[in-house]
Protein backbone atom coordinates (compact mmCIF):
# COMPACT_ATOMS: atom_id res chain seq x y z
CA UNK A 1 0.00 0.00 0.00
CA UNK A 2 2.61 2.23 0.80
CA UNK A 3 4.55 1.44 -2.67
CA UNK A 4 1.54 2.32 -4.53
CA UNK A 5 1.04 5.88 -3.02
CA UNK A 6 4.21 6.56 -5.18
CA UNK A 7 3.22 5.09 -8.14
CA UNK A 8 2.11 8.67 -9.78
CA UNK A 9 3.80 10.48 -12.28
CA UNK A 10 6.94 12.02 -11.60
CA UNK A 11 6.24 15.70 -11.02
CA UNK A 12 3.59 13.70 -8.19
CA UNK A 13 6.27 11.73 -6.54
CA UNK A 14 7.93 14.66 -6.43
CA UNK A 15 5.29 16.56 -4.34
CA UNK A 16 4.62 13.57 -2.69
CA UNK A 17 8.02 13.35 -1.18
CA UNK A 18 8.53 17.46 -0.38
CA UNK A 19 4.67 16.95 1.83
CA UNK A 20 6.16 13.77 3.70
CA UNK A 21 9.42 15.43 4.51
CA UNK A 22 7.50 18.69 5.59
CA UNK A 23 5.31 16.43 7.71
CA UNK A 24 8.51 14.94 9.18
CA UNK A 25 10.04 17.97 9.86
CA UNK A 26 6.97 19.27 11.52
CA UNK A 27 6.81 16.48 14.14
CA UNK A 28 10.69 16.97 14.82
CA UNK A 29 9.53 20.74 15.35
CA UNK A 30 6.97 19.94 17.59
CA UNK A 31 8.84 17.08 19.88
CA UNK A 32 11.48 19.73 19.98
CA UNK A 33 9.37 22.56 20.72
CA UNK A 34 7.40 20.25 23.94
CA UNK A 35 11.16 20.22 25.09
CA UNK A 36 12.17 23.62 24.79
CA UNK A 37 8.54 24.70 26.69
CA UNK A 38 9.90 22.49 29.49
CA UNK A 39 12.00 25.53 31.19
CA UNK A 40 9.01 27.97 30.90
CA UNK A 41 6.36 28.52 33.75
CA UNK A 42 2.87 26.63 33.87
CA UNK A 43 0.86 29.28 32.42
CA UNK A 44 3.17 29.65 29.74
CA UNK A 45 2.96 25.74 28.77
CA UNK A 46 -0.68 25.52 29.58
CA UNK A 47 -1.39 28.38 26.82
CA UNK A 48 1.26 27.32 24.05
CA UNK A 49 0.19 23.91 24.34
CA UNK A 50 -3.18 24.15 24.04
CA UNK A 51 -2.79 26.29 21.35
CA UNK A 52 -0.61 24.61 19.60
CA UNK A 53 -2.32 21.48 19.68
CA UNK A 54 -6.17 23.29 19.08
CA UNK A 55 -4.50 23.98 15.76
CA UNK A 56 -2.99 20.73 14.61
CA UNK A 57 -6.09 19.30 15.58
CA UNK A 58 -8.43 21.19 13.51
CA UNK A 59 -5.88 21.40 10.40
CA UNK A 60 -5.89 17.01 10.62
CA UNK A 61 -9.36 17.52 9.74
CA UNK A 62 -9.00 21.14 7.32
CA UNK A 63 -6.23 19.24 5.48
CA UNK A 64 -7.86 16.40 4.34
CA UNK A 65 -10.76 17.42 3.90
CA UNK A 66 -8.91 20.49 1.55
CA UNK A 67 -6.64 17.79 0.00
CA UNK A 68 -8.47 14.32 -0.49
CA UNK A 69 -10.94 13.93 -3.62
CA UNK A 70 -10.43 10.57 -4.53
CA UNK A 71 -9.35 6.78 -2.05
CA UNK A 72 -6.36 5.18 -2.21
CA UNK A 73 -8.13 2.22 -1.32
CA UNK A 74 -11.85 1.88 -0.84
CA UNK A 75 -13.53 0.37 2.02
CA UNK A 76 -16.10 -1.40 -1.05
CA UNK A 77 -12.98 -3.41 -2.48
CA UNK A 78 -13.54 -5.53 0.49
CA UNK A 79 -17.49 -6.50 -0.41
CA UNK A 80 -16.18 -9.76 -1.84
CA UNK A 81 -14.92 -11.09 1.54
CA UNK A 82 -16.54 -12.41 4.20
CA UNK A 83 -15.68 -9.21 6.76
CA UNK A 84 -18.02 -7.11 8.80
CA UNK A 85 -18.50 -3.21 8.42
CA UNK A 86 -16.56 -3.38 12.63
CA UNK A 87 -13.61 -5.46 11.13
CA UNK A 88 -13.16 -3.36 7.89
CA UNK A 89 -12.94 -0.12 9.99
CA UNK A 90 -10.67 -1.18 12.03
CA UNK A 91 -8.17 -2.57 9.62
CA UNK A 92 -8.66 0.85 7.70
CA UNK A 93 -7.29 2.13 11.13
CA UNK A 94 -4.37 -0.19 10.94
CA UNK A 95 -3.62 0.66 7.26
CA UNK A 96 -3.60 4.93 8.82
CA UNK A 97 -0.43 3.64 10.56
CA UNK A 98 1.84 2.48 7.39
CA UNK A 99 2.92 5.95 6.14
CA UNK A 100 2.78 9.43 7.48
CA UNK A 101 -0.31 8.46 9.99
CA UNK A 102 2.80 6.60 12.31
CA UNK A 103 4.22 10.77 12.84
CA UNK A 104 0.99 10.90 14.93
CA UNK A 105 2.98 9.02 17.35
CA UNK A 106 5.28 11.55 18.35
CA UNK A 107 3.32 14.21 18.09
CA UNK A 108 0.43 12.43 20.72
CA UNK A 109 3.56 12.55 23.38
CA UNK A 110 4.95 15.46 22.66
CA UNK A 111 3.09 17.37 25.74
CA UNK A 112 5.04 14.31 27.91
CA UNK A 113 8.11 16.39 27.57
CA UNK A 114 6.74 20.01 28.10
CA UNK A 115 5.94 19.25 32.01
CA UNK A 116 7.92 18.55 34.96
CA UNK A 117 5.40 18.00 37.84
CA UNK A 118 4.96 14.20 38.73
CA UNK A 119 1.00 14.80 38.21
CA UNK A 120 0.95 16.27 35.15
CA UNK A 121 3.49 14.34 33.43
CA UNK A 122 1.14 10.96 34.26
CA UNK A 123 -1.78 12.75 33.23
CA UNK A 124 0.01 13.73 29.81
CA UNK A 125 0.86 9.87 29.50
CA UNK A 126 -2.96 8.70 29.72
CA UNK A 127 -3.94 11.52 27.42
CA UNK A 128 -1.21 10.74 24.77
CA UNK A 129 -3.40 7.68 23.66
CA UNK A 130 -6.64 9.10 23.82
CA UNK A 131 -4.56 12.15 21.55
CA UNK A 132 -3.25 9.35 19.20
CA UNK A 133 -6.95 8.07 18.62
CA UNK A 134 -8.43 11.44 18.00
CA UNK A 135 -5.88 12.62 15.42
CA UNK A 136 -6.32 9.40 13.41
CA UNK A 137 -9.92 9.18 13.91
CA UNK A 138 -10.19 13.16 12.51
CA UNK A 139 -8.04 12.83 9.69
CA UNK A 140 -10.37 9.58 8.35
CA UNK A 141 -13.45 11.48 9.09
CA UNK A 142 -11.83 14.63 6.83
CA UNK A 143 -10.93 12.15 3.96
CA UNK A 144 -14.53 10.52 3.98
CA UNK A 145 -16.00 14.36 4.18
CA UNK A 146 -13.15 15.78 1.62
CA UNK A 147 -13.66 12.28 -1.08
CA UNK A 148 -17.37 13.25 -0.77
CA UNK A 149 -17.12 16.77 -2.11
CA UNK A 150 -15.59 15.07 -5.25
CA UNK A 151 -18.99 15.62 -6.65
CA UNK A 152 -19.89 19.19 -5.25
CA UNK A 153 -16.69 21.29 -6.56
CA UNK A 154 -18.52 24.75 -5.82
CA UNK A 155 -18.99 23.57 -2.41
CA UNK A 156 -15.98 21.94 -2.35
CA UNK A 157 -14.43 25.21 -3.64
CA UNK A 158 -15.96 27.26 -0.87
CA UNK A 159 -14.80 24.52 1.82
CA UNK A 160 -11.28 24.80 0.97
CA UNK A 161 -11.41 28.81 1.52
CA UNK A 162 -13.00 28.44 4.47
CA UNK A 163 -10.16 26.03 5.63
CA UNK A 164 -7.20 27.74 4.18
CA UNK A 165 -8.70 30.86 5.91
CA UNK A 166 -9.34 29.15 9.28
CA UNK A 167 -5.42 27.51 8.85
CA UNK A 168 -4.05 30.81 8.52
CA UNK A 169 -5.81 32.74 11.28
CA UNK A 170 -5.01 29.72 13.73
CA UNK A 171 -1.47 30.08 12.48
CA UNK A 172 -1.44 33.96 13.55
CA UNK A 173 -2.38 32.74 16.97
CA UNK A 174 -0.04 30.30 17.51
CA UNK A 175 2.38 32.67 16.59
CA UNK A 176 1.17 35.17 18.76
CA UNK A 177 1.22 33.01 21.53
CA UNK A 178 4.96 32.01 21.01
CA UNK A 179 6.32 35.14 19.83
CA UNK A 180 6.67 36.52 23.81
CA UNK A 181 9.07 34.11 24.63
CA UNK A 182 11.31 33.96 21.04
CA UNK A 183 14.06 36.48 20.56
CA UNK A 184 13.09 38.80 17.53
CA UNK A 185 9.59 38.27 17.29
CA UNK A 186 8.49 41.10 20.15
CA UNK A 187 7.09 42.95 16.93
CA UNK A 188 4.55 40.19 16.72
CA UNK A 189 3.43 41.00 20.37
CA UNK A 190 3.47 44.74 19.69
CA UNK A 191 0.96 43.70 16.49
CA UNK A 192 -1.36 41.75 18.24
CA UNK A 193 -1.71 44.30 21.49
CA UNK A 194 -5.36 45.80 19.93
CA UNK A 195 -6.45 42.47 20.01
CA UNK A 196 -4.86 41.55 23.14
CA UNK A 197 -8.09 40.93 25.28
CA UNK A 198 -8.54 38.03 22.81
CA UNK A 199 -5.52 36.11 22.20
CA UNK A 200 -5.75 36.14 26.41
CA UNK A 201 -9.05 34.42 25.99
CA UNK A 202 -8.48 32.64 23.66
CA UNK A 203 -6.40 28.71 25.33
CA UNK A 204 -9.09 29.00 27.59
CA UNK A 205 -11.87 29.08 25.38
CA UNK A 206 -10.17 26.45 23.84
CA UNK A 207 -9.77 23.93 26.92
CA UNK A 208 -13.35 24.02 26.88
CA UNK A 209 -13.65 22.10 23.34
CA UNK A 210 -13.38 19.03 21.87
CA UNK A 211 -10.56 20.23 19.81
CA UNK A 212 -8.20 21.01 23.19
CA UNK A 213 -9.28 19.75 26.27
CA UNK A 214 -6.92 16.78 25.91
CA UNK A 215 -4.12 19.13 24.94
CA UNK A 216 -5.23 20.84 28.52
CA UNK A 217 -5.63 18.37 30.55
CA UNK A 218 -2.07 18.04 31.86
CA UNK A 219 -2.23 22.04 33.01
CA UNK A 220 -5.02 21.37 35.37
CA UNK A 221 -2.69 19.17 37.18
CA UNK A 222 0.03 21.40 37.15
CA UNK A 223 1.28 23.02 40.59
CA UNK A 224 -0.21 26.83 39.13
CA UNK A 225 -3.77 25.37 39.26
CA UNK A 226 -3.56 22.51 41.26
CA UNK A 227 -7.04 20.52 40.23
CA UNK A 228 -5.89 16.63 39.47
CA UNK A 229 -9.29 15.56 39.74
CA UNK A 230 -9.94 17.79 36.82
CA UNK A 231 -7.63 16.81 35.02
CA UNK A 232 -8.59 12.80 35.26
CA UNK A 233 -11.78 14.16 34.43
CA UNK A 234 -10.87 15.61 31.25
CA UNK A 235 -9.36 12.28 30.45
CA UNK A 236 -12.73 10.78 31.24
CA UNK A 237 -14.45 13.24 28.64
CA UNK A 238 -11.27 12.42 26.24
CA UNK A 239 -12.40 9.18 26.05
CA UNK A 240 -16.04 9.60 25.38
CA UNK A 241 -14.60 11.85 22.91
CA UNK A 242 -12.62 9.02 21.30
CA UNK A 243 -15.93 6.66 21.33
CA UNK A 244 -17.88 9.13 19.84
CA UNK A 245 -15.44 9.39 16.88
CA UNK A 246 -15.10 6.20 16.59
CA UNK A 247 -18.92 5.29 16.08
CA UNK A 248 -19.07 7.99 13.39
CA UNK A 249 -16.03 6.40 11.42
CA UNK A 250 -18.03 3.15 12.01
CA UNK A 251 -21.40 4.38 10.40
CA UNK A 252 -19.15 6.03 7.27
CA UNK A 253 -17.95 2.84 6.68
CA UNK A 254 -20.86 1.08 6.91
CA UNK A 255 -22.56 3.95 4.32
CA UNK A 256 -19.98 3.21 1.77
CA UNK A 257 -20.71 -0.90 2.16
CA UNK A 258 -24.35 -0.15 1.70
CA UNK A 259 -25.83 -2.19 -1.17
CA UNK A 260 -25.84 0.10 -4.84
CA UNK A 261 -29.44 -0.48 -4.93
CA UNK A 262 -30.43 1.88 -1.69
CA UNK A 263 -27.94 4.89 -2.88
CA UNK A 264 -29.42 7.46 -4.13
CA UNK A 265 -29.10 8.28 -8.25
CA UNK A 266 -26.67 10.63 -8.74
CA UNK A 267 -27.87 13.83 -10.48
CA UNK A 268 -26.84 13.88 -13.71
CA UNK A 269 -23.89 15.90 -14.23
CA UNK A 270 -22.71 18.95 -16.58
CA UNK A 271 -26.21 20.45 -15.75
CA UNK A 272 -26.06 24.25 -16.98
CA UNK A 273 -26.25 27.05 -15.09
CA UNK A 274 -29.06 27.78 -12.82
CA UNK A 275 -30.62 24.79 -13.79
CA UNK A 276 -28.23 22.50 -11.35
CA UNK A 277 -29.56 24.83 -8.59
CA UNK A 278 -33.05 24.00 -9.05
CA UNK A 279 -34.84 20.66 -8.16
CA UNK A 280 -35.24 18.78 -11.40
CA UNK A 281 -38.85 19.09 -12.09
CA UNK A 282 -40.90 21.58 -14.66
CA UNK A 283 -41.87 24.16 -12.15
CA UNK A 284 -37.52 24.32 -11.18
CA UNK A 285 -36.66 23.76 -14.77
CA UNK A 286 -39.10 26.89 -15.80
CA UNK A 287 -38.01 28.86 -12.42
CA UNK A 288 -34.24 28.29 -13.68
CA UNK A 289 -34.81 29.80 -17.06
CA UNK A 290 -36.49 32.76 -15.53
CA UNK A 291 -34.29 33.59 -13.47
CA UNK A 292 -31.58 33.38 -16.54
CA UNK A 293 -33.34 35.62 -17.81
CA UNK A 294 -33.61 38.41 -15.46
CA UNK A 295 -30.25 37.85 -15.11
CA UNK A 296 -28.87 37.98 -18.75
CA UNK A 297 -31.97 39.66 -20.74
CA UNK A 298 -31.58 43.21 -21.22
CA UNK A 299 -35.50 43.42 -21.38
CA UNK A 300 -35.50 42.65 -17.77
CA UNK A 301 -32.60 43.99 -16.01
CA UNK A 302 -34.09 47.24 -17.16
CA UNK A 303 -36.39 46.73 -14.40
CA UNK A 304 -32.68 46.80 -11.71
CA UNK A 305 -31.48 49.87 -13.58
CA UNK A 306 -34.75 51.82 -12.70
CA UNK A 307 -35.25 50.39 -9.43
CA UNK A 308 -32.34 52.72 -7.65
CA UNK A 309 -33.92 55.95 -9.14
CA UNK A 310 -36.95 55.81 -8.25
CA UNK A 311 -36.35 56.23 -4.06
CA UNK A 312 -33.88 59.37 -5.74
CA UNK A 313 -36.52 60.97 -8.01
CA UNK A 314 -39.02 60.26 -5.37
CA UNK A 315 -37.75 62.22 -2.44
CA UNK A 316 -36.27 64.96 -4.93
CA UNK A 317 -39.93 65.78 -5.95
CA UNK A 318 -41.03 65.82 -2.36
CA UNK A 319 -38.36 67.47 -1.03
CA UNK A 320 -38.95 69.98 -3.63
CA UNK A 321 -42.73 70.30 -2.75
CA UNK A 322 -42.06 70.45 1.05
CA UNK A 323 -43.41 66.71 2.31
CA UNK A 324 -41.97 66.47 5.37
CA UNK A 325 -39.06 63.52 5.29
CA UNK A 326 -40.88 61.51 7.60
CA UNK A 327 -43.86 60.89 5.36
CA UNK A 328 -41.90 61.31 2.10
CA UNK A 329 -39.74 58.04 2.95
CA UNK A 330 -42.51 55.85 2.91
CA UNK A 331 -43.88 56.31 -0.33
CA UNK A 332 -40.74 54.95 -2.46
CA UNK A 333 -40.88 51.33 -1.27
CA UNK A 334 -44.55 50.42 -2.43
CA UNK A 335 -43.90 51.56 -5.51
CA UNK A 336 -40.41 49.94 -6.23
CA UNK A 337 -42.21 46.45 -5.13
CA UNK A 338 -44.84 46.99 -7.36
CA UNK A 339 -42.92 47.75 -10.03
CA UNK A 340 -40.84 44.79 -9.69
CA UNK A 341 -44.05 42.53 -9.38
CA UNK A 342 -45.80 43.60 -12.23
CA UNK A 343 -43.40 45.37 -14.57
CA UNK A 344 -42.55 41.84 -16.58
CA UNK A 345 -44.75 39.06 -15.11
CA UNK A 346 -47.82 40.64 -16.29
CA UNK A 347 -46.65 39.93 -20.15
CA UNK A 348 -44.33 37.43 -19.69
CA UNK A 349 -45.37 34.84 -22.21
CA UNK A 350 -44.88 37.99 -24.83
CA UNK A 351 -40.98 38.25 -23.23
CA UNK A 352 -40.52 34.80 -23.78
CA UNK A 353 -40.98 34.96 -27.89
CA UNK A 354 -40.41 31.57 -29.02
CA UNK A 355 -39.62 29.97 -25.95
CA UNK A 356 -43.11 28.85 -25.64
CA UNK A 357 -42.95 26.22 -28.20
CA UNK A 358 -40.68 24.53 -25.40
CA UNK A 359 -43.35 24.06 -22.80
CA UNK A 360 -46.11 23.39 -25.38
CA UNK A 361 -43.79 20.68 -26.87
CA UNK A 362 -43.21 19.31 -23.58
CA UNK A 363 -46.51 19.36 -22.10
CA UNK A 364 -45.67 21.46 -19.21
CA UNK A 365 -48.73 21.71 -17.28
CA UNK A 366 -49.81 26.29 -16.85
CA UNK A 367 -49.50 25.68 -13.06
CA UNK A 368 -45.93 24.43 -13.20
CA UNK A 369 -45.02 27.09 -15.99
CA UNK A 370 -47.05 29.91 -14.07
CA UNK A 371 -44.98 28.53 -10.49
CA UNK A 372 -41.83 28.74 -11.97
CA UNK A 373 -42.13 31.84 -13.74
CA UNK A 374 -42.87 33.37 -10.08
CA UNK A 375 -39.96 32.10 -8.63
CA UNK A 376 -37.74 34.70 -9.86
CA UNK A 377 -40.07 37.88 -8.64
CA UNK A 378 -40.87 36.13 -5.17
CA UNK A 379 -36.72 35.84 -4.66
CA UNK A 380 -35.80 39.89 -5.84
CA UNK A 381 -39.02 40.86 -3.90
CA UNK A 382 -37.83 39.14 -0.30
CA UNK A 383 -34.65 40.48 -1.23
CA UNK A 384 -35.95 44.11 -1.66
CA UNK A 385 -38.39 43.73 0.86
CA UNK A 386 -35.82 42.66 3.75
CA UNK A 387 -33.52 45.65 2.56
CA UNK A 388 -36.13 48.09 1.85
CA UNK A 389 -38.08 47.80 5.05
CA UNK A 390 -35.58 48.52 7.84
CA UNK A 391 -34.02 51.52 6.02
CA UNK A 392 -37.80 52.74 5.22
CA UNK A 393 -38.16 52.28 9.60
CA UNK A 394 -35.24 54.01 9.78
CA UNK A 395 -35.88 57.06 8.03
CA UNK A 396 -39.22 57.34 9.35
CA UNK A 397 -38.02 57.11 12.66
CA UNK A 398 -40.89 55.06 14.83
CA UNK A 399 -40.55 51.00 14.54
CA UNK A 400 -44.46 50.38 14.54
CA UNK A 401 -44.73 51.61 10.67
CA UNK A 402 -43.08 48.04 10.24
CA UNK A 403 -46.00 46.22 10.32
CA UNK A 404 -48.50 47.92 8.10
CA UNK A 405 -45.36 48.78 5.51
CA UNK A 406 -44.90 45.24 5.27
CA UNK A 407 -48.62 44.10 5.04
CA UNK A 408 -48.90 46.99 2.22
CA UNK A 409 -45.81 45.83 0.23
CA UNK A 410 -46.65 41.91 0.75
CA UNK A 411 -50.02 42.77 -0.75
CA UNK A 412 -48.18 44.32 -3.54
CA UNK A 413 -46.15 41.86 -4.49
CA UNK A 414 -47.69 38.76 -4.15
CA UNK A 415 -50.91 40.53 -5.49
CA UNK A 416 -48.56 41.74 -8.84
CA UNK A 417 -47.71 38.19 -8.98
CA UNK A 418 -50.54 36.35 -8.80
CA UNK A 419 -52.40 39.68 -11.35
CA UNK A 420 -49.49 39.29 -13.62
CA UNK A 421 -49.96 35.29 -13.98
CA UNK A 422 -53.36 35.70 -14.93
CA UNK A 423 -52.96 38.13 -17.16
CA UNK A 424 -49.93 37.36 -19.22
CA UNK A 425 -51.47 33.73 -19.99
CA UNK A 426 -55.10 35.53 -20.90
CA UNK A 427 -54.29 39.09 -22.77
CA UNK A 428 -50.83 38.78 -23.85
CA UNK A 429 -49.70 41.59 -25.85
CA UNK A 430 -46.54 42.73 -28.45
CA UNK A 431 -43.26 42.97 -26.39
CA UNK A 432 -39.73 44.14 -27.26
CA UNK A 433 -37.96 41.33 -28.91
CA UNK A 434 -35.37 39.20 -27.73
CA UNK A 435 -32.05 41.20 -27.99
CA UNK A 436 -33.73 44.16 -28.29
CA UNK A 437 -33.34 47.55 -26.27
CA UNK A 438 -36.14 47.20 -23.35
CA UNK A 439 -37.81 50.28 -24.25
CA UNK A 440 -38.21 49.55 -27.90
CA UNK A 441 -41.86 48.75 -28.61
CA UNK A 442 -42.74 46.97 -31.59
CA UNK A 443 -45.46 48.32 -34.36
CA UNK A 444 -48.33 46.10 -34.20
CA UNK A 445 -51.67 47.21 -35.58
CA UNK A 446 -54.30 46.81 -32.71
CA UNK A 447 -52.23 45.80 -29.74
CA UNK A 448 -54.25 46.12 -26.44
CA UNK A 449 -50.67 46.60 -24.63
CA UNK A 450 -52.10 49.97 -22.92
CA UNK A 451 -55.72 48.48 -21.66
CA UNK A 452 -53.49 45.22 -20.26
CA UNK A 453 -51.19 47.35 -18.45
CA UNK A 454 -53.81 50.01 -17.13
CA UNK A 455 -56.07 47.23 -15.94
CA UNK A 456 -53.31 44.57 -14.43
CA UNK A 457 -52.16 47.88 -11.99
CA UNK A 458 -55.62 48.41 -11.07
CA UNK A 459 -56.22 45.12 -10.27
CA UNK A 460 -53.23 44.68 -8.06
CA UNK A 461 -53.83 47.91 -6.47
CA UNK A 462 -57.31 46.63 -5.44
CA UNK A 463 -55.41 43.74 -3.72
CA UNK A 464 -54.02 45.91 -1.76
CA UNK A 465 -56.40 48.17 -0.56
CA UNK A 466 -57.24 46.19 2.43
CA UNK A 467 -53.93 46.77 3.97
CA UNK A 468 -54.01 50.52 2.33
CA UNK A 469 -57.53 51.20 4.48
CA UNK A 470 -56.32 49.61 7.43
CA UNK A 471 -52.79 51.54 6.99
CA UNK A 472 -54.61 54.63 6.77
CA UNK A 473 -57.23 53.99 9.94
CA UNK A 474 -53.55 53.06 12.11
CA UNK A 475 -52.17 56.17 10.51
CA UNK A 476 -54.83 58.55 12.31
CA UNK A 477 -55.74 56.53 15.25
CA UNK A 478 -52.98 54.16 16.19
CA UNK A 479 -53.90 50.83 18.11
CA UNK A 480 -53.88 47.31 16.66
CA UNK A 481 -54.70 48.65 12.99
CA UNK A 482 -50.99 48.12 12.00
CA UNK A 483 -51.30 44.78 12.89
CA UNK A 484 -54.43 44.56 11.64
CA UNK A 485 -53.39 45.94 8.02
CA UNK A 486 -49.91 43.63 8.18
CA UNK A 487 -52.18 40.49 8.36
CA UNK A 488 -54.80 42.04 5.46
CA UNK A 489 -51.98 42.36 3.17
CA UNK A 490 -50.67 39.06 3.28
CA UNK A 491 -54.50 36.92 3.27
CA UNK A 492 -55.19 39.03 0.09
CA UNK A 493 -51.91 38.88 -1.12
CA UNK A 494 -51.96 34.92 -0.45
CA UNK A 495 -55.14 34.48 -2.51
CA UNK A 496 -54.36 36.77 -5.55
CA UNK A 497 -51.36 34.74 -5.44
CA UNK A 498 -52.98 31.55 -5.57
CA UNK A 499 -56.33 32.48 -7.54
CA UNK A 500 -53.76 34.08 -9.93
CA UNK A 501 -50.74 31.25 -10.93
CA UNK A 502 -54.22 28.76 -10.62
CA UNK A 503 -56.29 30.96 -13.33
CA UNK A 504 -53.25 31.33 -15.19
CA UNK A 505 -51.93 27.98 -15.30
CA UNK A 506 -55.67 26.59 -16.46
CA UNK A 507 -55.64 29.97 -19.41
CA UNK A 508 -51.99 28.61 -20.22
CA UNK A 509 -53.47 24.78 -20.42
CA UNK A 510 -56.47 26.15 -22.42
CA UNK A 511 -55.17 28.43 -24.74
CA UNK A 512 -51.72 26.93 -25.16
CA UNK A 513 -52.01 26.69 -29.85
CA UNK A 514 -53.12 30.18 -29.08
CA UNK A 515 -50.24 31.27 -27.42
CA UNK A 516 -47.83 29.72 -29.48
CA UNK A 517 -49.27 31.56 -32.55
CA UNK A 518 -48.72 34.85 -30.69
CA UNK A 519 -45.45 34.17 -29.61
CA UNK A 520 -44.12 33.77 -32.99
CA UNK A 521 -45.81 36.09 -34.78
CA UNK A 522 -44.99 38.77 -32.28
Amino acid sequence: MLANGFRRKPSQVVGLVIVILLAVGGTLLVWGGSIWLSQFDDLFVIRAVVTVGSWMTVAAFLLPVMAIRRPTLSPRAFLGYDLSPLAIGLAFLMFALVGPGILLIPIAFAPVNAWTDDTSVQVAWAAAPLLFLQGLLTIKVGRSAGIALRRRPRLASGVDFFGVLVLVLGGIAVLVELAPRIPGLLWVVRAARPFKEFFNALPQWLAATPMGMLWAAPGHASSMIDQPQLAWQTVGYGVVLVLVLLVAWFALVGLELRPTRRLAGPRRTRVPGLFAQFPASPTGAVAARSLTYWIRDPRYFAVFAVLPLIPVLMLLVFSVGGVPFPIAVLVPLPVMVLLLAWSTLHNDVAYDSTAVWQHVAAGTRGSHDRRGRAVPVLLWGVLLLAIGIPLTVWGHGDIAIAAPLTGVCVALLLGGIGIGNAYSARFPYAAPRPGDPAWQAPQVAGSQGGVAQAMSILLTLIVALPALLASAVWWVEGGMWGWIALAAGIASGVLAFVAGVRGGGASFDRRSPELLAFTQRN
